[in-house]
């Protein structure tokens, strides 16, 4: 009897598991209508052991392919790498060490050469929008060296006939040695070998893309992402969730472990300066780590949108003052921010990392570079820098700074605008940004229970505020014992085993940003009463945040869309009583697109907006996250709910 109850059970079990196998694994598949027309199909293969965990899980993003033919034709994959010299003056000079030499071989493409000038580019002391030029340097025609206090220089070199006319512009970044800082960083390094007796120092680099979601980058990148994980064993976290729907939430998250709206918005508003945010470049400066950071947009990158700023840089070494001087030089800045001068905006933010790394050889280093212009507003763009990555991940390798370094490639969210993102696919991507990490294989071959617990997180729901706890483990590395600094209330380190029933809560992912379960079940028609109701319920919450002296009243255009979505957490009862939509339309006068969650009450016919509404099309002239703080971010549940008659 016993024999025939085990039998029974084990064939129930098999049955589960096959109809999981078909449902998410094996060359099953699955077609089922999108959002927004079309159709999408997994194909992934599966093993029992993965099947057999996933049916324990608490997320299970939506289910879509990343090659959907219908996404494919609007992604760009076919967009070629970014030139930009084509139709700008030639870069005659170029860094040696702490000197510029004149690049001999590219004088006669700019119409002969009569001398070259320099002139240095500092920070105006407690002020983050404005730079010091000095005097021109003295001429040169071959080369000139720099003294150490030279880090953000402006090259221009004169020649044509009347040996006045500019023929060469350049902008460089160097990182100088600074004697001093040098015995301090020393000083510091051995305290923290001795007090706390690291059993590792690594450096800690990050590269990331503003606003690619993990999808597009597998999809427009696939030579970096194929050289990550096969050649690399790097680690793609695929369930990888973010904090909020823009840069400055989701940096804050990352460097502080903080969360803007529940924590930092209590003591912080936006006139006052940044730098009482405790960034983590600080706990690594006491570590004895020197420090970077560069981005490329500095009037509109996430710490700055809205005139915000720091009284102090928060590296030691901070570009800046360079993007500033760049941006301020008539002409250079060009082809929608993608190029500066000849060279692309992204080759200023790698090479500035890589000549950092080659500076400190010996010694541990922490920088991230965030290429911002390039794939904020246009995520295909994604395409035209697969080379470039590529190209810096191989000389990464060839210097051997891959042997001593944690490398991060990620971004901040997913895509906020756009056509994939008018899509249900577009849906997913927007709250699923990417993070690969590499570790040096000596690294993994000696700490066999981390590499396998990070293989077991790429499955697992992640969030910023993991990373951020990895990092401090990383400062004090310990295997996997606990590590010296304040660990903060957010995030589990990724060298923790993330339990396979957690929930956006326990990741620090709002409601808003939850793409656990978010399925749709099914279509309302756009004509129904319902559909009406939930729509119209939509409109007055897009008019309430609308400013109504400086925007007309808005009216609706179209109710294109109303998807039922499928809520895993609701009880039986709630199911029956609570509708909870996903609602998409345009309004007049503009042609503005909006979505947001709409649930509706079945019996008291009352409606409540999720405070996450978000414009799908960007504003004219607006560039850059609206990040101001939470204007459509209203991100704790559904605090800022309406309650619609």
């Amino acid at each position: 009897m016993a024999g025939g109850k085990t039998t029974f059970f084990i064939m129930i079990f098999l049955c589960v598991v096959s109809v999981f196998y078909l449902m998410y694994g094996g060359h099953t598949k699955i077609t089922e209508k999108s959002m927004y027309g079309g159709h999408t199909k997994r194909t992934e293969k599966s093993t029992l052991a993965s099947i057999i965990t996933a049916l324990k899980q608490a997320c299970i993003f939506p289910q879509v392919n990343i090659f959907d033919p219908e996404i494919v034709k609007l992604a760009g994959l076919n967009k070629p790498t970014l030139k930009c010299d084509d139709d700008f003056m030639a870069e005659i000079t170029y860094i040696d060490g702490m000197t510029i030499r004149v690049n001999e071989s590219k004088i006669n493409d700019s119409k002969g050469l009569s001398h070259c000038a320099y002139r240095n580019i500092t920070r105006e002391t407690y002020k983050d929008y404005s730079v010091v030029f000095s005097q021109w340097s003295a001429n040169f025609s071959k080369f000139i060296t720099l003294s150490d206090e030279h880090e953000f220089i402006h090259v221009v070199c004169y020649g044509g006939k009347d040996k006045n006319a500019i023929v060469s512009k350049a902008f460089y970044s160097l990182v100088p040695k600074r004697k001093t800082l040098e015995t301090l960083y020393k000083v510091k390094q051995r305290k923290r070998e001795k007090e706390f007796k690291p059993l590792e120092t690594l450096n800690v680099i990050g590269v990331a893309l503003d606003g690619l979601p993990r999808h597009q980058m597998v999809r427009a990148m696939p030579k970096t992402y194929k050289h990550l994980t096969e050649k690399l064993g790097s680690f793609d976290f695929r369930l990888h969730g973010q904090i909020a729907d823009n840069t400055f939430p989701n940096f804050l998250g990352l460097l502080s472990g903080k969360h803007y709206y529940s924590e930092v918005v209590k003591w912080w508003d936006f006139k006052k300066p940044e730098d009482a945010f405790d960034l983590i470049w600080h706990d690594f400066e006491r570590a004895g780590y020197r420090t970077m950071y560069t981005e490329d947009y500095p009037i509109g990158a996430g710490f700055y949108w809205g005139n915000r700023y720091f009284l102090y840089p928060q590296t030691s070494y901070w570009n800046r003052p360079l993007e500033l001087a760049m941006l301020h030089e008539p002409g250079f800045i060009r082809r929608k921010s993608a190029c500066a001068g000849p060279r692309p905006v992204s080759e200023y933010q790698l090479e500035y990392l890589m000549r950092f790394l080659d500076t400190f050889p010996k010694s541990p280093v922490a920088g991230v570079s965030f290429i911002i212009n390039l794939t904020h507003d246009d995520s295909t763009q994604a395409a035209t820098i697969d080379e470039h990555i590529l190209n810096f991940y191989n000389t990464l390798e060839a210097k051997g700074h891959l042997q001593r370094s944690v490398v991060m490639f990620f971004s901040d969210h997913g895509q906020r605008w756009g056509k994939i993102r008018e899509t249900y696919n577009g849906l997913v991507e927007s709250r699923n940004p990417f993070l690969l990490l590499s570790f040096p294989p000596w690294f993994l071959k000696k700490y066999p229970e981390i590499a396998k617990i990070l293989r077991t997180n790429t499955g697992r729901l992640t969030s910023h505020f993991d990373t951020h706890q990895m990092l401090l483990d990383l400062m004090y590395f310990k295997g996997r014992q606990p590590t010296p600094p304040y660990r903060g209330r957010n995030g589990l380190s990724l060298f923790t085993e993330i339990p396979a029933n957690r929930t956006c809560n326990d990741a620090g992912i709002p409601t808003s940003q939850c793409l656990c379960g978010q399925d749709v079940r099914r279509f309302l028609n756009v004509h129904s009463e319902q559909a009406r109701t939930l729509g119209d319920a939509l409109l007055t919450a897009v008019k309430k945040k609308s400013d109504p002296v400086k925007c007309a009243e808005y009216k609706l255009s179209k109710l294109i869309q109303v998807g039922v979505l499928s809520v895993p957490t609701a009880s039986a009862d709630e199911q029956k009583r609570f509708l909870v939509s996903r609602v998409r339309l345009t309004v007049e006068p503009g042609g503005a697109m909006f979505e947001g969650t709409v649930s509706l009450n079945l019996n008291t016919k009352q409606t409540s907006v999720g405070g996450n509404i978000e414009r799908l099309n960007m504003y004219k002239g607006d560039d850059y996250d609206d990040d101001g703080g939470g204007n459509d971010d209203d991100d704790d549940d559904d605090d800022d709910d309406d309650d619609d008659d």
